[in-house]
Order: C-alpha cells, then sequence, then structure tokens
C-alpha cells in the first residue's frame, strides 16, 4: 500500500484564487424603504446611489468600502466592510458593514452573488430597519 501525499504551493492571499475577481468600483441604483421607527420612515421611499469599492481579496475574504447617497445629494455616507465569499458556493458572499461618517449611518448585511459580470445585492440593517436590493455594474476606470 502506497500513501501519496500532495502539497500544494499556497496561492497568494491578494488572488483570491477559486474566488471572482470583484476587485474595483461598483455601482447602481435603488429604491430604499425604512421601518417606521426609523426617523426616515415618513420620507417613504428614497431613490439612493451607491458606490461600492472592493479593495483587496484575501483568498475568500473580501474588504470593501460602502459610499452611498440620496439622489439630488451632494455629500456621501461612508462605511466600511468586511466579508467573505461562500466555501460551497463561491459566487455568492456577505459583507458586514459599519458606519464611520454621516448621519445616517448603520450597521447591516449585504448578501450577495456575482453572475455575468454584475453584482446582485440585498442589504438589512436590522438595527434601523433599512432594507434594499441593488444590481451594480462594474465602474469604468476611465470615469
Amino acid at each position: 500500500m502506497t500513501v501519496t501525499l500532495a502539497i500544494a504551493a499556497p496561492a497568494d492571499a491578494n488572488e483570491g484564487s477559486g474566488f471572482p475577481q470583484i476587485v474595483g468600483t461598483w455601482t447602481g441604483t435603488y429604491l430604499v424603504g425604512f421601518a417606521k421607527s426609523n426617523p426616515n420612515h415618513a420620507k417613504g421611499l428614497l431613490k439612493t446611489e451607491m458606490e461600492l469599492e472592493i479593495t483587496k481579496l484575501d483568498g475568500n475574504l473580501i474588504t470593501a468600502t460602502n459610499r452611498w447617497r440620496r439622489i439630488g445629494d451632494t455629500d456621501w455616507v461612508v462605511e466600511e466592510a468586511m466579508g467573505t465569499f461562500s466555501l460551497d458556493e463561491p459566487t455568492r458572499f456577505v459583507l458586514a458593514e459599519a458606519g464611520i461618517s454621516g448621519d445616517d449611518v448603520s450597521a447591516g448585511i449585504f448578501h450577495g452573488v456575482y453572475l455575468d459580470d454584475v453584482i446582485m445585492v440585498t442589504y438589512a440593517g436590522p438595527g434601523t430597519g433599512v432594507a434594499f436590493a441593488a444590481q451594480l455594474v462594474k465602474k469604468d476606470a476611465k470615469q
């Protein structure tokens, strides 16, 4: 009986080996809704734009910055996020974000999927009662 051990060379952590290469800035617009307890509830559904910047992949780990603002506003709300690709479904990921600037920051979870050069996300902010879904496309480097 012969036992063979295979030793694989470690993948470069920055490559996100085996996972979609989603580093870059992804943009889109969406409608956001608020629970009755949220101070923004009375404003109704708000049209919003976002830029999700995926800054780094370390294997399955994702580092990101989310910038969003209501259509017509000039200032961005900035929130940092850390996440992971699913190990059993490598096009799916989650991001946990925490707000760092602005009055409307919140902490919440993005559930995302990368499919056909598009990122689709759903977001839930349970502490503030906010939810939305968005389809994001990669921003052209020339913009």
